[in-house]
């Protein structure tokens, strides 16, 4: 890889997990056979050197909470504040919580000095019903992000651990994009296996995006692949959802693929300059 375009990593984690992962996290982890980071998580100076080796100049660290497991907006807040160079913190919240939730956010922005929120659908029910991005709940903490002018990144897609996948179909976000069109919005792991419906959603509207985070390069999908190198290639950033992946495998596979050094560039580092005004 060429390592002067300096690689974006939009979705990542950092620092040692809080916590005892449940069997229906355990159990994705075990078929992407990840190592053992992705249960304990890895000390920043050892991100920092693996991104040096693979060519990566940053990443979005992404704060993560799930029944208590994971890495607080707090947490992630302060590994960032320590490495500011490198990483780029990214919160959450909870959009069940209301008014709650709102104030979070502007904590997040204004005194945590995070760049975004990401939302995952999943989370927000039960455990067999999940809660759509076009929900009700969303919407205020949509139009606070407008206000604060961050982007917001959503898990869209089947997901990997044992929690409901429905609730994350693109076509959920085609009339947030239309009620919030100054909202940037970014899909998360190429929106699998309704692939084509994200790729034509974030070429549809200038305000959506899709990243591809926890998927291989090695494995996208041929149609997604034209996409990058073509018609898509402004609306699509690299993302790895590390530790799950290794930024230098998916990294050499990027090279593998014979893009135009125009379109690796806007995938690998322009594009996420622009959504996350970096």
């Amino acid at each position: 890889m060429d390592s002067k375009i300096g690689a974006i990593d939009v979705w990542a984690g950092v620092g040692k997990i809080k916590g005892k992962w449940p069997p229906e996290f355990t159990h994705i982890f075990d078929r992407y056979k990840a190592s053992h980071k992705i249960l304990e998580g890895v000390d920043p100076e050892i991100i920092i050197q693996e991104m040096d080796e693979a060519g990566v100049d940053k990443l979005i660290a992404s704060a993560f909470q799930y029944k208590g497991v994971g890495m607080t907006n707090d947490e992630t807040a302060k590994i960032c504040d320590k490495f500011p160079d490198r990483f780029v913190g990214c919160g959450t919240v909870d959009p069940r919580e209301g008014m709650k939730a709102v104030r979070e956010v502007e904590r997040i922005v204004n005194d945590l000095h995070m760049k975004a929120i990401k939302l995952e659908p999943y989370q927000y029910a039960d455990g067999i019903v999940g809660l759509p991005p076009n929900h009700k709940y969303y919407y205020p903490i949509y139009a606070k992000c407008v206000e604060l002018d961050i982007p917001v990144t959503i898990q869209i897609g089947h997901t990997g651990p044992l929690l409901p996948s429905e609730c994350a179909r693109p076509i959920y976000l085609d009339e947030v994009a239309l009620f919030f069109p100054e909202l940037r919005i970014i899909g998360g792991h190429l929106g699998q296996p309704w692939h084509e419906e994200m790729m034509i959603l974030a070429w549809k509207f200038p305000n959506v995006y899709v990243d591809t985070s926890a998927r291989a390069p090695k494995f996208w999908p041929n149609s997604f692949k034209q996409f990058v190198a073509t018609w898509g290639q402004d609306c699509v950033m690299w993302g790895t959802d590390y530790p799950l992946l290794e930024f230098k495998r998916c990294l050499d596979e990027i090279e593998q693929m014979g893009l135009s050094y125009e379109a690796k560039k806007k995938l690998l580092r322009d594009n996420a300059i622009k959504v996350f005004k970096l």
